[in-house]
């Protein structure tokens, strides 16, 4: 390959490894493009990264009309430095007399990807003509389009020949590497088709026309409010049911302004005037930061930490406030562990979030006209150590900037719970500063760690903590090992 094409693979695993982060999967929000010039469509990029030298890229077409299409596929291994080890386009394979072209035009969706993310919050984008003509594709028949892939070519394979090569336990150790790196191509495609459902359902349920429409519902709801006053117990009832149904209607991925408007939906019900109604109805957030902001100062709302139960029966809070008791009481989780979560930036694509975000809500005093928490000036809190142990690492990080880890010794618990398990730590991230404990130094339970902060990519002062489960399985890994991360509160009182 030429130096231009080393440059644009080199170029295009820099950018997959930026979106992914510290996760092994990614996918951009789908922006909306032509298809054949006239049919509307969306497009996605999707990334799983499946070891620390190998890439798996896909371009993703979708249409009311001709479903869901793997535009290109893209395969890039690293020696010593970045390579394409493939490319299939419409499930063929790639010439390498196109190979260039074909980078070049990747090359320029990436960066149309880029500026609508940098310009734009919306979960469909809407682009500029300009930007649709290159994001814009042609596609030949679905005879064509539908035929196997590389990838499903390979699952065929594996259903014919598996139970042959593992029988003949004599076999080619080159043949049994060949079959087991054909079994994890399977895995992770399954997974890539799991990732492309999940945004499937997203269309399904018109997320876009729903984001469209909030607002103007809004606005209607109050007008007729105002001009039915002498049917008070009929508009609010109605105002109450319309709440409810917005928030039905809203996706998983969507939690923060989902539980708002069912907070809200209650408050309408229980209203005394229609001023006080209406005051509720103008409360709506239409994006999901507004929705976290409004639950955080909610204080009616607000399901302090100390209603959560760790996951293991003697571990302790992971924040305290100065010469108070390590009880829960005076914080609250925003964001919660689950599998899906949008980017809290708006900045595209949904990942996993495998921890708790923890701020200090006695410690919130309004927010501004900008939707920034203003607090009361007093420290966020303290980070303290839940479990005894010892100091494993400590740094900074782009993404979650000032951290430290604790490993801990096995209990009988966790070794019931976990019998592969060789080990365990826990993690916190956004400190203030660096902490003082130097790495090696043994701390108890309850244990000053630092402050909390607001370092790395942070959307406000708070705790991200995680707990990690050291096991061979592990799809995570650092110095100590490969690790799992479970849910360090997994229920409520």
């Amino acid at each position: 390959m030429g130096k231009e094409i080393h440059h644009n693979c080199m170029n295009i695993a820099e950018r997959a490894l930026e979106w992914l982060g510290l996760n092994s999967s990614y996918s951009s929000k789908p922006t909306r493009i032509t298809i054949d010039g006239v049919t509307p469509g969306t497009y996605t990029i999707s990334i799983l990264l499946i070891n620390s030298n190998e890439l798996f890229i896909q371009e993703i077409i979708s249409s009311d009309l001709r479903g869901q299409v793997i535009y290109r596929s893209w395969n890039l291994k690293k020696t010593s430095i970045w390579k394409i080890s493939s490319i299939e386009k419409l499930n063929l394979p790639v010439m390498y007399k196109d190979i260039g072209s074909e980078t070049e035009d990747f090359m320029a969706r990436i960066e149309v990807i880029l500026a609508i993310q940098a310009s734009r919050g919306a979960y469909f984008s809407e682009i500029p003509d300009r930007s649709d003509k290159i994001l814009g594709v042609l596609l030949p028949s679905d005879s064509i389009t539908n035929k196997g892939s590389f990838l499903n070519r390979l699952n065929m394979f594996l259903s014919r020949y598996s139970a042959v090569v593992i029988s003949s336990t004599v076999a080619s150790g080159i043949i049994i590497l060949s079959i087991i790196y054909m079994f994890n191509i399977n895995r992770f495609q399954k997974t890539m088709e799991s990732s492309i459902e999940e945004y499937s359902s997203q269309v399904d349920l018109k997320v876009d026309d729903f984001f469209t429409n909030t607002e103007d519902e809004i606005y209607l709801l109050v007008d007729n409010i105002e001009s039915n006053q002498k049917n008070f117990e009929f508009d609010r009832h109605n105002s109450y049911l319309n709440v409810i149904r917005m928030s039905e209607e809203l996706t998983r991925y969507l939690p923060a302004r989902k539980e708002a408007y069912k907070l809200i939906a209650g408050n309408i019900a229980t209203a005394a005037t229609y001023s006080e109604v209406i005051y509720e109805i103008s409360r709506l957030p239409t994006e999901e930061y507004q929705a976290r902001i409004f639950l955080a100062t909610n204080r009616n709302s607000v399901i302090p930490l100390s209603k959560w139960h760790p996951v293991f029966s003697d571990m302790f809070y992971p924040v305290k406030l100065n010469n108070e008791q390590n009880d829960g009481k005076g914080f609250r989780v925003t964001d919660g562990y689950m599998t899906v979560r949008e980017n809290p930036f708006g900045s595209g694509g949904a990942t996993p979030h495998y921890a708790i975000d923890i701020i200090n809500v006695s410690n919130i005093s309004y927010v501004d006209h900008a939707g920034e928490i203003i607090r009361e000036g007093n420290p966020p809190g303290n980070i303290v150590a839940v479990y005894p142990g010892m100091v494993a690492d400590k740094g900074m990080d782009s993404r979650y900037g000032h951290f430290i880890t604790v490993n801990h010794r096995l209990s009988e618990e966790i070794s019931s719970l976990y019998p592969e398990a060789t080990g365990w730590a826990t993690f916190y991230a956004h400190m203030k500063s660096d902490s003082p404990l130097k790495t090696g130094f043994y701390v108890n339970a309850n244990r000053k760690l630092g402050n909390i902060g607001n370092t790395g990519h942070s959307t406000g002062p708070h705790l991200h903590f995680e707990v990690r489960i050291y096991e061979k399985s592990g799809i995570y890994h650092d110095e100590t090992g490969r690790y799992n991360k479970i849910n360090p509160f997994p229920s409520q009182q």
